[in-house]
């Protein structure tokens, strides 16, 4: 028995022995090393801090990038990573990546669960984000990476419309615009004051369902934007802006009220008074949107036959003889929505798509049941008496509807930002105001290999045509890789344009879930 224990002995130390050679004559093989660099957005917006975590958020909202290639001659195996950011996130679970080749690339994102606390930041703050790596080396060993990065949180008031760096803009407008949908996140869904406000501007117009027809949900949104005068809101210039003919600056960080704190204030923005107007629709179930377009911002209705309507919402108020009637404020929203349209230089913000892909609202303070009264609103409404005013004038859209049906082939040219042209088509087939399009395109596309691939993309639309007004939504597409069918990316795409009268050409935008954009130019 003794001798046997004696061989097993000897047995491990000649195994421990094979395992240190081993150990050193493959460190003496190995031969290059691994690169990681962690990559992080400057500033984070708390506003829509529940939106960081999704990380299907209709915006992309990763807070870190940690890019680990693996130049060695071996493999790597168990690569893992985690981070936390100071007091408003946790250690995160850890990605695993089971092994990493050669000459291979990991892109390993962060997307925080952050704290509410984030939320209660009424100034901008500093927060250490902290990025842990660890991986066994082709030896065996296993190694570890540490790294942090400084990152500024913004106030729950601030926010910035773009977070690309300046190396990654080509200069489209797109790219100083692309954080814009995430304004639906100051749209309150749910705010007492804010629905007990427009409830009462809805009992002024006869406590009419908004919903039920466009008759009606022109009335109401008459009594949204009367309602506002009558209580004297005003639209407020940004006292930073030195130019008068700038609403704002889409390079600066923006101080963004809530619909409450503008109903309070008697003030704000042009891109307060439209998410106080835009939420004041929502709250009387009347569809709302909102438009950013260079320096300005402005809501829009969508009536129940699909039509919409602008307002110009900064008509408010400004001072005696600068205030607009509702029907002045339809006329200069609808000019300046056209001309958007024609130069393709404008973001179109479903609130309530925004809300249903991740764009969530943060908490509010809890408001007593009677702070309209505190803040003197209801005085003010019940004091004014019934409105008179002129007849109502119908708003016209400025552009000519189309005289025929859009039925038929179209020749289409799609333009991205940096000036690449392809060539496509459009089969159209619309009737009443109903449209459905099927969009083909085929190009050829050099690949990671060096050699030229054939792709083709097809995309079904359904949308509807208000006025000259084209809006159509893409859930299904087919692409195709050398005759091989691929997954589709970016769905669900939205196409927005114009059609020139006689229904002979339009022109508009082709917007994808990642926020690319192109311009679209038709012709039949």
């Amino acid at each position: 028995m003794g001798k046997i224990l004696r061989v097993i002995g000897i047995v491990l130390i000649l195994l421990g022995g094979f395992a240190t050679i081993y150990a050193f004559v493959c460190r003496a093989r190995a031969s290059g090393e691994v690169e990681c660099r962690l990559l992080t957005k400057e500033r984070l917006i708390t506003g829509v801090y529940k939106s960081y975590g999704l990380k299907d958020c209709l915006v992309p909202l990763w807070l870190a990038k940690t890019v680990f290639k693996n130049n060695t001659n071996g493999r790597i195996t168990n690569l893992k990573f985690r981070y936390k950011l100071g007091e408003y996130a946790d250690w995160s679970s850890s990605d695993t990546h089971p092994a990493v080749d050669p000459t291979q690339t990991v892109v390993d994102l962060y997307h925080p669960i952050l704290s509410s606390a984030c939320a209660k930041l009424t100034s901008s703050a500093p927060a250490r984000l902290q990025m842990e790596c660890e991986y066994t080396d082709p030896c065996g060993d296993k190694q570890q990476i540490q790294e942090t990065k400084d990152i500024k949180l913004l106030g729950r008031h601030e926010f910035i419309f773009s977070d690309m760096t300046a190396e990654e803009r080509t200069g489209a407008f797109q790219d100083e615009d692309t954080l814009s949908p995430l304004l639906a996140a100051w749209v309150s869904k749910e705010d007492h004051p804010v629905a007990r406000f427009a409830s009462m501007a809805n009992r002024r117009a006869g406590g009419l369902g908004a919903s039920t027809d466009d008759e009606s949900c022109q009335k109401v949104m008459r009594e949204l934007y009367e309602i506002m005068r009558l209580i004297d809101i005003r639209y407020q210039h940004p006292q930073a802006m030195a130019d008068r003919q700038m609403s704002y600056d889409l390079k600066l960080v923006q101080s963004l009220q809530y619909p409450r704190d503008t109903i309070q204030k008697k003030s704000g923005t042009c891109i307060d008074l439209a998410i106080l107007y835009a939420a004041m629709l929502n709250s009387v179930n009347i569809k709302p949107y909102l438009v950013s377009m260079d320096n300005h911002c402005f809501p829009v209705g969508q009536s129940p036959s699909g039509r919409f309507i602008a307002v110009e919402a900064t008509g408010v108020g400004g001072g005696p003889g600068r205030s607009m009637n509702f029907d002045q404020a339809v006329e200069a929203g609808m000019k300046t929505l056209a001309q958007v349209n024609r130069n393709g230089r404008f973001t179109l913000i479903d609130v309530r798509d925004c809300w249903m892909r991740g764009v969530s609202n943060p908490e509010l303070p809890e408001l007593p049941p009677d702070i309209l009264e505190k803040w003197g609103i209801v005085q003010l409404v019940e004091g004014s008496g019934p409105t008179v005013r002129p007849p109502v004038r119908e708003p016209v859209d400025t552009t000519p509807p189309p005289t025929a049906s859009l039925t038929g082939r179209w020749a289409v040219t799609i333009t991205a930002p940096n000036g690449a042209t392809s060539q496509g088509q459009f089969e159209v087939n619309h009737q009443g105001n109903q449209v459905t399009i099927v969009a083909s395109f085929a190009y050829q596309m050099q690949g990671p290999d060096g050699l030229a691939h054939q792709c083709t993309e097809q995309y079904t639309f359904a949308g509807t045509l208000a006025g000259a007004n084209l809006t159509a939504q893409c859930n299904n597409a087919v692409w195709t890789l050398d005759g091989h069918q691929v997954p589709p990316q970016g769905l669900p795409m939205r196409l927005t344009a114009v059609v020139a009268a006689g229904g002979r050409s339009m022109r508009g935008q082709m917007s994808n879930a990642m926020g690319a954009v192109v311009t679209v130019q038709a012709q039949r």
